[in-house]
């Protein structure tokens, strides 16, 4: 499965975004570019809730996740029970079942009861992502879907993410501020600057091939922190383990 899009255009009042070509399939794009740069504009693009000129494709269950998930009234598992019935036509039972269960991939089932409205900034975002998969989507489509979580929590949840992608041979498209995030879940990854696409590269060897000052900056603050994923295990390393982050040039 994959996303795919061509020509395309979006105009937000005085801005205005065009991407030229653009794909994603289970091998994982992501998206990087400063504030304002378009991130959130070619998401919500891809999934169909913008306007837009030019040609996209999707597969037809396509899930996405922000990073200011709205929740709705009610319990946890009901913010799940509630869009599985209505999207999928699950009986009670079947969708409540299914929501535990994606409740306990993301380490959100003890709070199953409570009152959704009422979580962190960091559990809305776990209970966004336990939706978007309980839906079991052939595409994914996640803004910064990781932002408000703990280090330990990002790093699991990053494996979910990938376990699922891997089983289901979901597209996966990812827009972050965080390079840590991208090489254990993308193959690929576009910057995007002032709208348009300004480097498209491959996410394993951005260290030696990078040369926007914004991807520059990442890789600073990466190699600043000491920290590193590999592409190939999603664990991580130091930077003296991984002989590429001492240098980005």
């Amino acid at each position: 499965m994959a996303i795919t899009a061509t020509q395309l255009t979006v105009v937000r009042g005085t801005f205005r975004l065009d991407v030229e070509t653009f794909f994603a399939d289970a091998s994982g794009t992501a998206i990087v570019g400063p504030n304002g740069a378009g991130k959130t504009t070619l998401l919500l693009a891809l999934q169909g809730l913008l306007a837009y000129r030019g040609r996209v494709e999707r597969p037809a269950s396509c899930a996405g996740v922000f990073s200011q998930p709205a929740v709705l009234r009610g319990s946890v598992s009901w913010n799940i029970t509630v869009v599985l019935q209505s999207a999928l036509g699950l009986d009670t039972r079947t969708a409540r079942q299914r929501a535990v269960a994606a409740l306990r991939l993301v380490d959100l089932d003890t709070a199953e009861g409570q009152d959704a409205r009422r979580l962190s900034a960091g559990q809305r975002q776990r209970l966004a992502l336990a939706r978007a998969l309980a839906l079991e989507p052939r595409a994914l489509v996640l803004d910064e879907p990781f932002a408000n979580i703990d280090a330990d929590g990002r790093l699991a949840l990053r494996q979910v993410v990938r376990d699922y992608v891997r089983r289901a041979g979901c597209a996966l498209v990812l827009a972050t501020q965080v390079l840590a995030d991208v090489t254990p879940l993308c193959r690929r990854l576009i910057l995007l600057d002032r709208g348009r696409v300004a480097e498209r590269l491959n996410a394993a060897t951005l260290t030696a091939t990078a040369t926007h000052p914004y991807l520059r900056a990442l890789l600073s603050e990466g190699r600043a922190t000491g920290s590193w994923f590999t592409a190939d295990s999603g664990t991580p390393t130091t930077t003296r383990d991984h002989p590429k982050a001492e240098d980005p040039t």
